[in-house]
């Protein structure tokens, strides 16, 4: 209980002082960000951040580059690409793949990496589809499940949309799933207007004769069953579906809902339902259908399909509360810690949070302005990252760091490409080097004093075997970039090993 008020006073602290810097190295092509670690944590964040409506011909473009943190918030790795829409990194445990997805000039292709992170395949929709960039599973057998957009012309003119008359050659978008196996070929597909009629869909999310988006596909998981759960952002309701027949098994939310809430409202315009290990399902909840104040939130509820009820047993709210209108996922791991991402959101609110199921907040990321995340994910994996290891020397005159050879790029956070730079002013350094079709990022290595950092090391055979210190905390748990006398820090070495240090004054 003590160590929980601690990390509370921390988080207001920091919410006063911190607000709007940024605080971790990054390479030229990211974008710079502020995160912070209140409760330490051992896993990886995969974050994908971009900036909406800013074409690449714009001075100010960045591309947007599929990146992975390490649990104290610094780039593990990164994908290095040109392209405008990268998205959705994510590791698929079952088959130790990764995936994330390109969209380019409006066809989006999904590509899947190997451990090494290497790309080893490929894969967009096909049968006269449209791309629909928001969903990609590797199922247990190892097929591909992909979501995509097919269009129909539909005479809408006997129905009624925010008070007028639909179209009689309305181009209704259908959500459509496809599977396809090893080599590639549809084995399965299912549209939603065989199953869902437009009239589901709420006024709130728009009527277009020219393109009318009724429902909005954002999410598919297969259940433990074999069947698929759907999430419909504009149905405000997740959809079980029969992965044989395609027939609707159940409705979770929405107009025709098959459950009755409990002790809820309900969700709207929700993204991400997943089937969870205990049997419950949780989402994120956007809140665009409740009532004022709309406060997105993170979201766990379980079902009962005798007496067909849906009971809230989980919930996070953010402090202070905000509506996040769009995108977002809440991602539980098997150590019961939510990643609740916040989508369509910008400082001074978080991009992310981490939180655990006593909905003690752990860890947050906050971007630059204007920067935000479709979907982000933390893995607590059970393997480490080949991450390098700065080399520290001091001949007395100047001091110097040296990343590992063999590599063909460098890139480190001062902007310099060489394998070995000079320092002369404090700080924390951070190199990349090419590693898979990206750049991996060493451990960090903080710099107080350059005039006297790294002497004792001067007479060592091998400079790589010095510890180096890469973090340190408070006792109340903050990270602080450089010690004060008087007080007693918790230091974190290179090789991951903590000990309490005392700074005298």
């Amino acid at each position: 209980m003590i160590r929980r008020l601690l990390f509370s006073v921390s988080f207001f602290c920091c919410l006063g002082i911190s607000a709007q810097y940024n605080n971790r190295p990054i390479p030229p092509e990211l974008f710079t960000y502020q995160f912070t670690s209140y409760v330490p944590v051992e896993g990886y964040f995969f974050t994908s951040p971009f900036k909406m409506g800013v074409p690449p011909s714009n001075p100010n473009f960045k591309s947007p580059c599929p990146t992975i943190l390490d649990s104290a918030g610094y780039v593990v790795w990164y994908l290095q690409n040109g392209a405008a829409g990268n998205s959705d990194l994510k590791f698929h445990s079952d088959h130790s793949k990764f995936s994330f997805y390109r969209n380019n000039g409006g066809v989006t292709t999904y590509f899947i990496l190997d451990m090494n992170l290497h790309i080893i395949d490929s894969i967009s929709n096909t049968n006269g589809t449209e791309s629909d960039a928001h969903e990609f599973l590797i199922l247990p057998n190892g097929n591909y499940i992909l979501g995509a957009i097919r269009d129909s012309i539909m005479d809408l003119s006997a129905y009624t949309f925010n008070g007028n008359s639909g179209g009689t050659n309305t181009i209704v978008e259908a959500y459509v799933v496809q599977e396809f196996d090893s080599g590639h070929n549809v084995v399965f597909e299912w549209n939603s207007l065989d199953h869902i009629h437009p009239t589901e869909t709420y006024d709130i999310y728009g009527y277009n004769v020219n393109g009318f988006d009724y429902c909005h596909g954002n999410s598919i998981e297969q259940d433990i069953d074999g069947n698929l759960l759907i999430s419909f952002r504009h149905l405000d309701a997740v959809y079980k579906i029969d992965h044989t027949t395609g027939n609707v098994i159940w409705i979770l939310g929405g107009e025709s809902s098959s459950f009755t809430y409990t002790n809820d409202v309900g969700h709207g315009g929700q993204h991400d339902a997943r089937r969870l290990s205990n049997g419950n399902i949780s989402l994120f909840d956007n809140t665009n259908n409740h009532p004022p104040p709309h406060r997105s939130r993170g979201v766990e509820y379980s079902l009962d399909t005798v007496l067909w009820t849906a009971t809230r047993i989980w919930e996070y709210i953010y402090t202070p509360s905000f509506f996040s209108i769009a995108m977002g996922n809440h991602h539980v791991t098997p150590n019961s810690y939510h990643l609740i991402n916040y989508g369509l959101n910008y400082r001074p609110r978080p991009s992310f949070a981490l939180v655990d199921d006593n909905e003690t907040l752990l860890a947050e990321c906050l971007w630059q302005d204007s920067v935000m995340n479709y979907r982000s994910h933390f893995y607590d994996l059970d393997f480490n990252f080949q991450r390098p290891t700065i080399v520290c020397n001091n001949d007395g005159i100047q001091l110097e760091l040296t990343a590992p050879s063999g590599f063909t790029s460098y890139k480190w956070n001062t902007g310099e490409t060489t394998q070995s730079i000079f320092v002369n002013t404090s700080g924390t350094y951070q190199v990349w080097m090419n590693y898979g079709d990206g750049m991996m990022g060493s451990f960090p290595i903080v710099i107080t004093n350059p005039a006297t950092e790294c002497l004792s090391s001067i007479n060592e055979e091998d400079h790589s075997e010095k510890l180096l210190i890469t973090h340190y905390y408070d006792l109340l748990g903050r990270e602080v970039l450089q010690p004060f006398g008087g007080n007693l820090y918790l230091i974190v070495y290179n090789d991951h090993s903590k000990r309490l240090m005392y700074f005298p004054k």
